[in-house]
C-alpha cells in the first residue's frame, strides 16, 4: 500500500503537511528497479531536509546555549521539516518518576497550561507517552478510535485536544530513554510510511545527543558557577595562583583585607604584589612546603595591622601534576581584639575588687594620720624645719587620699545617667576645658567632625571625663608641643563596625611601645614619674559601662591614636557595678 505526501519543502508556504491515500498498484511496488524519477527526487528531498535539520540543531553545540533554546529549536524543526501542526517534547525527571512537558508548539494556551502543570507519572499513568518511555519503541496511532493500544487516559486527553492520530518517538540515549517527541496534525489524519517514521527516529536520536550534551554543559556551568560563588562569597580571604606564581583568583574578601583591585593584579606575580610574608608562603606552597593554620601579621599603611590564620594547598591534575596553589586566610583581627578585651575586663575586674579592699583598708587609718598631723601642727611649737616636715607630711597624705579616691572611682564608678545627646558637644566641651593647657604647651587641636553623626545614648559627664583624660595623656606625650587630631565617623573598616559611632583621638607624641599595649589600661601602670596609673583604667571602666570599645594604635616616635567606638543603637552590654563590700 503506497501513500502520496503533500509535504512542506523549501520554497513553499503550505501551513501543514497533508496526506492523501491512493490505491496501491501492483506495478508500483517500491523496489530499486521500479522507482520513478519523481519518487526518487521526493526521497532525496526528504533526506536532504532531514540532514539539513540535523545539521541545524547540531550547530547549537558550537556555542553556549541553554537547554530551553535547544528544546525550542528541536520542536520547531520537527514541525517545520516533517510538516506537523502540533509538536511537544517531554523529558524524564531526574528521579525517573515523571514525564514532564518542556516545550510545545501549535497548542492552545489552555492545552499548554494543562500539559505543563500536569506531568505524566511513569508508575501510575498508562498512556501512549509513558508506553514509549517504558518500551523505548516508537508508537504510531493512526486512529484513536480503533487502535487497541489506546487507553482510557489517552481517549480523555485526545478528546480535550481534538487529537485524531499521533506519533510518539523516544529520545534514546545509550541504554535509557530521556524523553519523547510527540506530534500530530490536530484533527486531521496522520498517515505515515515506515520511511517517514524512520526519518523522525533518526532526527530524535540526534536530538537526544544534543539534549544530553546541553544538559552536561549546563551541569558543568552550574558547578563552575557554584564553585565561583563559594569563592566570591566566602568570608575568608582566598587567593589562587598558577604554577608560574601569577595570580589567577582574588576574591572580594582578599581584595578588602589586602587592599587589592582584581583587575590590576590578575596575571601579576604574587610575591611582587603581596610582598612578605604572604608572597613567600605562596612560593613555598608551589614548592610543596604547605602552611596549615599559621598566624601571620599584615601591616598596612597608617600603622593598622591585620592578623590572619593562613593555610595553603596545591592544585593538582588527575595525573598528579601541580597546576597551582590556593591560599585561604581567616581574619582573626576582631576575634583577637575581642579576646584581649575580655582578658582585660577580667583582669580589671579582679584588680578592681583588690583596689576596693585596699582603698577601704587605707582610708580609715589615713584619716587618723591626717587628723593627728594637723593636731600636732597646731599644738606643738615647731621650728621651721619641723614645720616643713609637717607640711610635706600633709601633702603626702593628700596625695594618698587622691590615690584612694581614684582606686574607689575605678572599682566602684557611679552608674551612668544615660541620655541621648550629641557626642560632638561632649568633645567640644572637653577641648574647651583643656584649651588653656594646650596653649601653654604649644599644642594645636584639629577637629574633623562628621556631619552625619546621630545622637547616641551616654552619660555626658562621664564621657567628658574620658575625653579629658585622653587629651591629658596626649598633652603629656608631647612635651615639646604638637598636634591633637579629633575625628568622628559612623562605621569603620568592616561591616560589623557600621553599628558603631567611632571617635578617633590622635597625637604626634612619643608613641607607646607595643609591649605596653596590653598594660596601659591596668591600674597603677604608668610611665610618668608623677602619674598614678589610674586615668586610663577609670576611662576603660566608664566605657565598659556604656557598651563602648577602645582600641589603640601607636608607633614609637610617631604618635598614638585611641579609637573609641560607641554603639549607635544604645548601650548593648551595660554591666551594673556593685560594691563588693555591700551585702
Amino acid at each position: 500500500m503506497g501513500y502520496d505526501f503533500d509535504c512542506v519543502v523549501p520554497g513553499t508556504h503550505h501551513p501543514r503537511a497533508r496526506m492523501s491515500r491512493k490505491p496501491e498498484r501492483k506495478s508500483e511496488s517500491r523496489n530499486a528497479t521500479s522507482w520513478k524519477p519523481m519518487e526518487y527526487q521526493g526521497d532525496l528531498h526528504a533526506k536532504d531536509r532531514l540532514l539539513t535539520s540535523i545539521h541545524k540543531i547540531s550547530h547549537l553545540l558550537t556555542r553556549p546555549v541553554s537547554l530551553d533554546t535547544v528544546l525550542t529549536a528541536i520542536v520547531e524543526e520537527t514541525a517545520h521539516v516533517f510538516g506537523y501542526d502540533r509538536v511537544a517534547i517531554y523529558l524524564v525527571s531526574k528521579d525517573k518518576r515523571l514525564l514532564e512537558c518542556k516545550y510545545e508548539i501549535g497548542f492552545t494556551p489552555e492545552e499548554m497550561e494543562i500539559a505543563f502543570q500536569r506531568p505524566f507519572n511513569l508508575e501510575r499513568h498508562e498512556c501512549i507517552e509513558t508506553l514509549v518511555v517504558k518500551t523505548g519503541q516508537t508508537v504510531y496511532i493512526r486512529d484513536y478510535s480503533t487502535d487497541s493500544r489506546v487507553t482510557y487516559l489517552d481517549r480523555k486527553v485526545s478528546a480535550k485536544q481534538n487529537r485524531f492520530a499521533t506519533i510518539a518517538v523516544p529520545l534514546n540515549l545509550r541504554e535509557s530513554v530521556i524523553g519523547i517527541i510527540e506530534a500530530d496534525r490536530g484533527g486531521y489524519p496522520l498517515v505515515l510510511t515506515e520511511e517517514d517514521i524512520q526519518h523522525l527516529s533518526i532526527f530524535a536520536n540526534q536530538a537526544s545527543i544534543i539534549i544530553e550534551n546541553t544538559r552536561l554543559y549546563e551541569q558543568l556551568v552550574n558547578e563552575r558557577n557554584f564553585a565561583e560563588n563559594v569563592v566570591q562569597s566566602s568570608p575568608n580571604c582566598i587567593l589562587v595562583v598558577n604554577c608560574d606564581e601569577t595570580l589567577r583568583t582574588v576574591n572580594p574578601m582578599a581584595q578588602s583585607i589586602l587592599g587589592l583591585k582584581q583587575d590590576s593584579v590578575i596575571g601579576q606575580k604574587a610575591p611582587q604584589v603581596l610582598g612578605d610574608p604572604l608572597g613567600k608562603i605562596i612560593s613555598d606552597a608551589l614548592a610543596g612546603r604547605l602552611t596549615d593554620g599559621n598566624e601571620v601579621v599584615i601591616k598596612h599603611k597608617g600603622g593598622a595591622r591585620t592578623i590572619l590564620e593562613v593555610s595553603t594547598s596545591q592544585l593538582r591534575s588527575q595525573d598528579g601534576a601541580v597546576l597551582g596553589a590556593v591560599l585561604i586566610a581567616m581574619d582573626l583581627t576582631e576575634a583577637k581584639k575581642t579576646d584581649e578585651w575580655m582578658r582585660r575586663v577580667d583582669r580589671l575586674s579582679s584588680l578592681g575588687q583588690l583596689s576596693a579592699g585596699v582603698a577601704h583598708e587605707i582610708r580609715n587609718p589615713l584619716a587618723s594620720i591626717n587628723f593627728n598631723i594637723q593636731l600636732l601642727s597646731k599644738r606643738a611649737r615647731l621650728d621651721e624645719k619641723s614645720q616643713r616636715i609637717i607640711e610635706n607630711s600633709l601633702a603626702g597624705v593628700e596625695r594618698i587620699k587622691g590615690l584612694v579616691k581614684g582606686m574607689l572611682d575605678f572599682s566602684r564608678p557611679a552608674p551612668p545617667q544615660l541620655k541621648k545627646e550629641s557626642i560632638h558637644r561632649a568633645l567640644e566641651d572637653a577641648v574647651a576645658l583643656m584649651d588653656s593647657q594646650f596653649a601653654k604647651h604649644g599644642i594645636k587641636v584639629v577637629m574633623n567632625l562628621a556631619g552625619d553623626v546621630p545622637d547616641i545614648v551616654f552619660d555626658n559627664r562621664q564621657i567628658q571625663q574620658v575625653f579629658v583624660n585622653m587629651l591629658l595623656n596626649a598633652m603629656q606625650a608631647m612635651p615639646e608641643g604638637g598636634t591633637v587630631t579629633i575625628e568622628t565617623r559612623v562605621g569603620g573598616e568592616t561591616k560589623e563596625l557600621s553599628r558603631y559611632l567611632s571617635v578617633y583621638l590622635s597625637d604626634t607624641g612619643i608613641g607607646i611601645p607595643r609591649e605596653n599595649f596590653s598594660k596601659i589600661f591596668d591600674p597603677f601602670f604608668t610611665t610618668k614619674p608623677e602619674g598614678t596609673g589610674l586615668g586610663l583604667s577609670i576611662a576603660h571602666k566608664i566605657l565598659e559601662q556604656h557598651g563602648a570599645h577602645i582600641e589603640i594604635r601607636s608607633r614609637v616616635g610617631q604618635g598614638t591614636m585611641f579609637i573609641i567606638r560607641f554603639p549607635i543603637e544604645g548601650v548593648e552590654k551595660h554591666v551594673p557595678v556593685q560594691d563588693p563590700h555591700r551585702g
